[in-house]
């Protein structure tokens, strides 16, 4: 019991760091969008990066703050009966509708991991005036995916569970480690 719920704090803290780091990216991410619109309407000089960069700094903070988000339960349910169900019902659903999200996230996996190792392996740049490297921007994707594998494993095991035993795991890890039940 300990280790799982070690694997499940040790998975939470990684992706809460990761959230909060790359969170700042929507900084210069704004900077690099000011900058340019500042230069394309005040001095008619429009920049040939700004908005490639801009794009490939959103990007990375979208797919990187995934895991984030799903940690904290920041994505979209359809939650009209499922807020009115018991926690114990809630797991229970969760680990069928889960499948989706394994399957999502495999094959994002599958399909990113091949397509980054190669732009990396050609050292690959953008066919636009600017050039610049892609392999980068292209890794985040299956860095993300790995990141987004990892909490779905912390849920799907917090789910199984409290589906099993009708207690959380980590509440349940405390009560172990203090001699309670």
């Amino acid at each position: 019991m300990n280790n799982l719920a070690g694997f499940i704090m040790t998975v939470e803290k990684l992706n809460d760091r990761m959230g909060k780091l790359v969170a700042f990216l929507v900084y210069p991410t704004m900077l690099v969008l000011v900058y340019e619109v500042m230069m394309r309407y005040a001095f008619g000089r429009p920049t040939i990066w700004a908005h490639e960069t801009s794009c490939m700094l959103y990007g990375a903070h979208f797919i990187l703050g995934g895991a984030y988000a799903l940690r904290h339960n920041a994505f979209v349910n359809v939650e009209v009966f499922y807020m009115k169900f018991p926690k114990r019902v809630k797991a229970i659903i969760d680990l069928f509708t889960w499948t989706m999200f394994y399957a999502f996230v495999g094959v994002m996996l599958w399909k990113s991991l091949p397509w980054a190792w190669e732009s990396l392996r050609v050292n690959e740049f953008s066919d636009s005036t600017w050039g610049p490297l892609l392999w980068p921007i292209k890794w985040t994707i299956p860095i993300a995916a790995v990141f987004m594998l990892l909490q779905g494993v912390t849920k799907t095991i917090k789910d199984l569970h409290l589906a099993l035993t009708g207690r959380e795991i980590i509440a349940a890890a405390d009560a172990e480690a203090t001699g309670g039940n």
